[in-house]
């Protein structure tokens, strides 16, 4: 009996590595857009944008002023 569905494909929905979210946090800091670094990492743009609002947090520097920055082990 043949399988007409082939389950070895790629799926959709996998997690991000701590090393994609490693890439994602320095070409992000580089200036690259979200499209250039999905591109990069065979990732869809939005992906890329979902993983930036989940890792990025505020921070305050010495100063007591407050400041927001991506930070992949927060992700």
């Amino acid at each position: 009996m043949a399988h007409l569905e082939n389950t070895i494909q790629n799926r959709k929905n996998k997690h991000l590595s701590p090393y994609e979210r490693g890439q994602i946090a320095a070409l992000h800091n580089a200036g690259h857009s979200n499209r250039d670094i999905g591109r990069r990492l065979g990732r869809h743009h939005q992906t890329i944008a979902n993983e930036l609002e989940r890792g990025t947090t505020t921070q305050l520097k010495t100063g007591r002023t407050p400041y927001t920055a991506y930070f992949a082990e927060t992700g």
